[in-house]
């Protein structure tokens, strides 16, 4: 159960990133396959949003620890 707390957030992420630019390419109507750039776009926001909350994070911590 611990597993789909971790998960189902990133997997929303990924989907997330995925439909707006696979919308976004298909209303420009770009050529080339849109599934492709959704998906890597998709994990690329994944990475960006574990890095901020990383970064996030470990900021909380030192002033947790000035305190």
């Amino acid at each position: 159960m611990e597993i789909l707390l971790v998960l189902l957030p990133a997997l929303l992420v990924v989907v997330v990133g995925y439909s707006v630019v696979y919308t976004l390419w298909e209303a420009a109507g770009l050529p080339g396959d849109p599934e492709t750039a959704g998906w890597i776009t998709g994990f690329l926001l994944l990475a960006v949003v574990t890095g901020l909350l990383l970064s996030w994070r470990r900021r909380v911590r030192r002033r947790r620890r000035r305190t």
